[in-house]
């Protein structure tokens, strides 16, 4: 009896892990060729700098603040 209720507990955990890690990371653009027309080397070239900037972008919150604390630490010993 206990059975039925374990799988369908793992199905909806599953999804929700799956549905999760899908918004996690930025899909990396894909390289048009190099027979491409100018529009969609600009249009990669956009996407390509959205996805570094979104890669390499600032982190706020506890990093942030640990760092923060670091460096005046460092400041404060000099």
């Amino acid at each position: 009896m206990a059975a039925p209720q374990y799988w369908l507990s793992l199905l909806v955990l599953s999804c929700c892990v799956t549905l999760l890690s899908a918004q996690g990371a930025p899909q990396e653009p894909v390289y048009p060729g190099d027979d491409a027309t100018p529009e969609e080397m600009a249009r990669y070239a956009a996407e390509l700098r959205r996805y570094i900037n979104r890669l390499t972008r600032p982190r706020y919150g506890k990093r942030a603040a640990g760092q923060r604390f670091y460096q005046d630490g460092v400041d404060i010993l000099e």
